[in-house]
């Protein structure tokens, strides 16, 4: 709760002083590490709805509604995130099967009552994964496009570190055509630690350092929306960081807004709020001065 309360009070002081310059140093930027969901990208629809189309199409009976699945996605994503974590890297499941145990929690705590044969659940399992798997299940932001876009003849060194299942580095990443500007990919499920875990951000540091060997961790910058998450754990790491705000983006939902904020030195909230950017547009044009 205090790093809730933490992180409000920091919002508010960025939106009642949006002209104040960034304290990031560019210059000593080498290498930018970034998260993926609600940073680069968003689904293109809320996950309830498309949980709820699915149940429709595969003729669940009495499907639940899409306020019913919000409800229950709430309950059970949060349930299985702490008893099986890291989309089932921890406990060496299977990413399928691990969504497929969280799926099936989804539609129990949506409609309790709700009787569903194992052949029901089975074609509505895959519809909704299958979703997922699709060009209709993401979006690659608008200013994550100019980012990426910007820096795809700079020498700066771009990579992944984010709490997502593995499928996002092997299958969406690619299927949204954006890979190709990343050289590392630092994802929860096979590090089986997530962020803003240490660990993490050191097998970050490590695979960026196969590339720059003498890379310092004050030289990368990380980039991601969840205070926690990211800002907090990337400035415990040691490395350099920008909070994105992404509150007026209506797509962009906060899944693990359980995570606790670690503390580093500095940490102020004069020190977030002069870190905190409400669109990656910023840092193209602070990496261009």
């Amino acid at each position: 709760m205090a790093s809730i309360l933490f992180a409000l009070l920091c919002l508010q002081s960025f939106a009642a002083s949006l002209s104040l310059p960034l304290s990031a140093d560019s210059s000593k930027i080498r290498a930018i590490s970034l998260d993926v969901t609600g940073t680069l990208v968003a689904t293109k629809e809320p996950v309830v709805k498309s949980y709820a189309d699915a149940a429709h199409w595969a003729k669940l009976p009495d499907p639940p509604t899409q306020d019913e699945m919000k409800k229950g996605f709430k309950i059970a994503f949060k349930q299985r995130c702490l008893e099986s974590p890291c989309y089932g890297g921890v406990d060496g499941i299977a990413g399928r099967e691990w969504w497929r145990e969280t799926v099936a929690s989804v539609l129990h705590h949506a409609k309790p009552d709700a009787k569903v044969s194992e052949q029901d659940f089975d074609r509505y399992f895959r519809r909704v994964y299958q979703h997922f798997g699709s060009p209709a299940g993401y979006e690659v932001l608008d200013d994550a496009k100019n980012l990426l876009e910007s820096q795809s003849t700079s020498e700066l060194l771009l990579g992944i570190t984010s709490n997502t299942p593995t499928r996002h580095m092997e299958s969406v990443l690619p299927m949204l055509d954006i890979h190709n500007h990343f050289k590392w990919f630092a994802c929860s499920q096979d590090i089986k630690y997530e962020k803003p875990s240490m660990e993490i951000f050191d097998a970050s540091f490590e695979q960026a350092k196969f590339w720059i060997p003498d890379l310092q961790k004050d030289e990368v910058l990380h980039i991601g929306d969840s205070y926690a998450a990211d800002y907090c754990g990337a400035k415990r790491f040691g490395f350099q960081a920008l909070l994105l705000d992404r509150s007026d983006n209506p797509a962009v939902v906060a899944y693990q807004d359980w995570i606790e904020a670690p503390d580093y030195e500095g940490k102020t909230v004069d020190e977030v709020q002069l870190n905190t950017i409400k669109s990656l547009d910023e840092v193209v044009s602070m990496l261009s001065l």
